[in-house]
């Protein structure tokens, strides 16, 4: 793979951040841009970070998101709330069905902050 340098940026590079945490993952070269434009300050990978990764190992993540604040439906606004729940715990909070098969094959699930708290998750946060 060849990079195309930019005139104006060079290299061009933004940072890479997780989808999920919102925590940095990485760096993107992105060289000369169409119209020689600079790259934007921060890219959303939809890969998990390794963070991100394990907890999907130990379980699933919930993301709490604020629908007020959500300006796409593909991006919801993350309130900074996060839980790891086990499996287990996702059979007792939703009823069978396939949104559930979705999220247990996904491995994340975002929820909405008035929802959060009505199932009980963590309203401050955890270390």
């Amino acid at each position: 793979m060849s990079i195309k340098i930019s005139p104006k940026h060079g290299l061009n590079v933004s940072l890479m951040k997780c989808y999920f945490c919102g925590g940095a993952c990485g760096v993107a070269l992105l060289g000369r841009l169409k119209g020689d434009e600079e790259a934007p300050s921060s890219i959303m990978s939809r890969e998990p970070c390794e963070t991100c990764e394990g907890y999907m190992l130990k379980g699933v993540i919930l993301i709490a998101f604020d629908p007020d604040l959500t300006l796409e439906q593909d991006d919801p606004y993350r309130t900074g709330r996060v839980a790891v729940v086990k499996d287990e715990a996702l059979f007792k909070l939703m009823r069978p069905g396939p949104a559930r098969d979705e999220i247990l094959q996904r491995r994340f699930a975002f929820v909405d902050k008035n929802t959060w708290g009505l199932v009980g998750l963590p309203t401050v946060d955890v270390n």
